[in-house]
């Protein structure tokens, strides 16, 4: 992969290109709330006049919804053909002032998420630098913790095996999903992992919005014990109120956000004092323009922040943030990709290409897509 020189006038947008995925997974993952059995995926690529091209993706469940996103991100490409890519605010103002009467959350702001992540890709190869260089990142390396097991459907035996299984890949820090029906089996389930790793490692728990807030305060206080690094999610995003209670109630810190839409969310949540840590997700910020621009928001509340998912472009922004903390380590998209993030004693190490310094696995998007 190689750089483009900086050009002496604007890097115009020639074609927006929008594909469709279905990645299985090997065994349906099951939460408290919903059950994943593929990571259905819109993948973005964008070119310039100028040789340099950037990439950026999202994924939405249910193959209609995929369709109707995609099409979303093609018309809101359509308006950026002939833009600047370099001009990324103008271009991100361009898109939310067109999506003003559908509405500033829901699709059409995740819609608009991978455009905006592959202009800063082009904006990285045209400088010549790794995206979180570009963004004045201090950090080469960002603390990650393990979140692609510890599901509901695993059986005790299950959880523990695979909670040593995450210490031995080097992993300092894990996430186990919680929200039964029967708060005894929850217990039983986070001592059990609590046991196989020992008190060193940091344990995070994730609720997936199951409870309400006398049942996360029951619950919470239950959990203390296990000296749990957060709480995520413990009630339905929109209970911004509810979820304030809830932090104020417990001394585990509380995690939410991954659910809420652009900055104007987390500026109300930080103002209700919702969460001790945030959470914002990158397609739900509409892209990396807005994921900052929260990440900031928080840092002016001194609350710190922690992605949700997108590892391979999230850890830039974690590096990027002085506010940020642990990169989610999730692979779903690691079977389309070139190459994975570079994982190796508890950090996800970024490597010194320009851009987001990924390239598609073609034949497997191939094999992947949905036509």
């Amino acid at each position: 992969m190689t750089s483009v020189p900086a050009p002496a006038k604007p890097v115009r947008i020639t074609e927006v290109r929008a594909r469709v995925v279905s990645i299985p997974l090997a065994r349906p993952l099951i939460v408290a709330t919903f059950t994943l059995p593929a990571i259905g995926s819109v993948l973005v690529d964008v070119r310039t006049d100028a040789g340099a091209s950037g990439l950026g993706w999202i994924f939405v469940f249910g193959a209609k919804r995929l369709r109707a996103i995609q099409l979303l991100v093609e018309e809101l490409g359509d308006l950026l053909i002939g833009e600047d890519a370099l001009a990324i605010e103008r271009c991100w103002q361009k898109m939310w002032k067109s999506i003003t009467f559908i509405g500033h959350s829901g699709a059409a702001v995740l819609a608009m998420a991978p455009l905006d992540t592959a202009l800063w890709d082009i904006a990285g190869k045209v400088a010549g630098l790794p995206l979180y260089r570009l963004l004045g990142g201090a950090r080469d390396r960002v603390e990650a913790y393990a979140s692609e097991g510890l599901w509901l459907h695993l059986s005790v035996d299950e959880l523990q095996r695979e909670a040593e299984g995450f210490l031995r890949r080097g992993f300092r820090a894990m996430k186990l999903r919680v929200g039964n029906p029967d708060p005894g089996e929850d217990l039983a389930r986070v001592r059990a992992v609590r046991d196989a790793i020992g008190p060193g490692p940091k344990l995070m728990v994730d609720a997936n919005q199951a409870w309400d807030a006398p049942t996360a305060i029951r619950r919470g206080r239950r959990l203390e014990e296990f000296d749990l690094t957060w709480i995520e999610e413990p009630l339905p995003y929109e209970d911004i109120e509810g979820c304030a209670a809830v932090a104020a109630a417990l001394d585990t810190p509380i995690c939410t956000g991954e659910t809420n839409y652009t900055s104007e969310d987390f500026r109300r949540m930080c103002q209700a004092g919702t969460a001790d840590i945030l959470m914002p997700d990158l397609m739900r910020m509409g892209g990396i323009t807005e994921w900052l621009k929260a990440a900031r928001l928080c840092q002016a509340f001194h609350r710190p922040v922690t992605p949700h998912l997108f590892m391979e472009a999230s850890a830039h922004l974690v590096a990027a943030c002085p506010n940020a903390i642990w990169q989610e380590h999730m692979p779903w998209w690691e079977a389309i990709l070139k190459e994975p993030v570079d994982f190796r004693y508890g950090m996800i190490h970024l490597r010194d290409r320009p851009g987001l310094g990924l390239e598609w696995d073609e034949k497997a998007v191939a094999q992947f897509e949905l036509r």
